[in-house]
């Protein structure tokens, strides 16, 4: 169904880039495997196909390993357990408690299916993932900051926790390639338009905190959550993140300032994630919006943003 259209993309000799560029996944390759981030449900056929492609037996996986438990880094593991039931889903802690909350199931399918349908609507899947008698989200072992995930030969990955995106999220180096799976913790970046949005959805203060934290890392390539793999410029990135964040910041508080509704200045910030990317609903970035308005308000305007 989808051969050819998306060929996995060799990163290094060790690690591959799958799923489609606004949903990636990510294959590192010891004498066992792991794939990070657990991709969507409609992008999953499309992980286990170039995985396939690659030659890769999927007996050798042993793990998924998360970076956060937002819906469109989590939508695959379902499919993924039921055909591979061996691999072993790995996070943080607090990612483990929010796999918990059983109020949020219907959230994740939601989320899912919402992408599900625009990827449809754009061509970029033919047909809709299945639906599963049984949708189960969890993680088999927690991992914690300064861990190491070996995968033989050489390849070994640490564990950094990273919150401020979410609670849960966490990143991971690659030190004998240099390469920082780093997920979201820098917001959704969209290189081609030159663009990024800030996501301290949890945090204004613990996000940039989490930023200087990897931004210190020996990482000579990072790949991120979404659109965007990074060979070297990876300080650069940080240093692009960090000024794009207080310019978003200070602008949120200088409108509320001048007596702007939040809700008005919310439709404006969705509007501008809009022109940039069509990945999710308007009304899911609206909401996301009025949430960073809030972590801005508590922030206030006495804020750091050097790298340093």
């Amino acid at each position: 169904m989808y051969r050819g259209k998306y060929p996995p993309i060799t990163l290094t000799p060790t690690l591959f880039q799958l799923g489609t560029p606004a949903f990636p996944a990510f294959l590192s390759l010891g004498e066992s495997a792991m794939l990070i981030e657990g991709g969507t449900g409609p992008t999953f056929p499309i992980l286990v196909e170039q995985i396939r492609s690659l030659g890769v037996s999927p007996e050798k996986i042993r793990f998924i390993a998360l970076t956060h438990t937002h819906a469109d880094h989590i939508g695959g593991i379902p499919h993924l357990k039921r055909i591979w039931p061996h691999v072993r889903v790995i996070g943080s802690a607090a990612a483990e408690k929010i796999f918990q909350k059983r109020e949020l199931f219907h959230e994740y399918l939601l989320a899912d299916a919402a992408i599900a349908q625009l990827m449809k609507i754009k061509g970029e899947i033919e047909d809709l993932p299945p639906f599963l008698p049984d949708y189960h989200f969890g993680l088999d072992a927690v991992v914690q900051e300064g861990e190491r995930i070996d995968l033989g030969g050489g390849v070994v990955w640490e564990v950094y926790e990273t919150p401020g995106h979410s609670p849960c999220h966490v990143c991971y180096l690659e030190r004998s390639e240099g390469t920082l799976a780093m997920g979201d913790a820098t917001g959704f970046y969209v290189p081609e338009k030159d663009a990024l949005w800030p996501n301290y959805f949890v945090s204004l203060p613990i996000y940039l905190d989490s930023i200087r934290k990897i931004a210190a890392l020996p990482a000579a390539r990072a790949v991120l959550g979404h659109n965007c793999v990074l060979h070297g410029w990876v300080r650069e990135h940080f240093e692009y993140a960090l000024n794009a964040t207080e310019k978003y910041h200070r602008n949120l508080l200088t409108r509320l300032q001048a007596g702007e509704s939040a809700e008005k200045i919310a439709v404006d910030s969705a509007r501008f994630v809009d022109g940039i990317t069509d990945v999710q609903p308007f009304r899911v970035l609206y909401d996301l919006s009025r949430l960073l308005i809030k972590r801005s308000q508590k922030a206030g305007p006495d804020v750091s943003f050097a790298l340093e």
